[in-house]
């Protein structure tokens, strides 16, 4: 695991977004990012900031030595919900879980996983209860293109909410187009949203998958 891998695998286990790094940190979320990428190596001072911030040992941080062993917990990790229109506190952390999902092998393992998908937002693709699997951008390296599925932030006001729509190319300019049935989730979000709302892409969709419940057994 390089530098960059273990400063994203480190802000990831302690829950933490790139803008609330950067601001523990004293820097912008643009430098969090471009560290995760392997842009940019971080000066020693900002990497024992980094490791202080997210209770990490500095010497596991610089080489990749003295980290405790993970848990046995396999599969992939569920970091948020999709779900327009539930609007949260943007710095209430979201409890996570892990779902026995395996890795796609085109992408970096770290920077993948899972999403919730809660009401009907997006049912054209997935369902309530089902979870969409997810490269998160800084990470896989990899930049959104025409017809992707994607994971989007919206901050107002000190609110977020995290939804999947579709990005799509169109006239000159880039809109998220909804995925849903539902009357209320029909109009084009302009991506570079307005004074009021910051729209950030954070993720790509590659795949989606169902859990399905174990019947009880009906005793004869």
């Amino acid at each position: 695991m390089e530098l960059n891998q273990r400063i994203f695998k480190a802000r990831s286990d302690a829950k933490m977004t790139q803008e609330q790094l950067a601001t523990a940190v004293g820097k912008t979320r643009g430098a969090v990012a471009q560290w995760e990428s392997g842009e940019v190596r971080p000066r020693h001072t900002t990497l024992q900031a980094i490791a202080q911030a997210t209770d990490k040992p500095l010497n596991w941080l610089l080489n990749g030595v003295g980290e405790e062993q993970s848990s046995l917990r396999s599969g992939l990790e569920v970091v948020g919900e999709v779900a327009a229109g539930m609007w949260k506190e943007a710095t209430v952390r979201f409890e996570r879980t892990y779902e026995p999902v395996a890795t796609h092998p085109d992408y970096p393992d770290y920077g993948q996983r899972l999403y919730k998908v809660s009401g009907n937002s997006i049912n054209k693709v997935a369902a309530n209860g089902e979870y969409l699997h997810a490269i998160e951008l800084h990470a896989g390296g990899i930049e959104p293109e025409h017809g992707d599925l994607v994971i989007v932030r919206r901050l107002q006001h000190g609110l977020a909410e995290y939804t999947a729509k579709t990005l799509i190319w169109e006239n000159g300019r880039w809109l998220l187009r909804p995925e849903s049935t539902d009357p209320d989730w029909q109009s084009d979000i302009e991506i570079t949203g307005d004074s009021d709302t910051e729209i950030t892409v954070t993720d790509i969709v590659i795949a989606k998958w169902s859990p399905i419940e174990r019947r009880r057994k009906i005793q004869r």
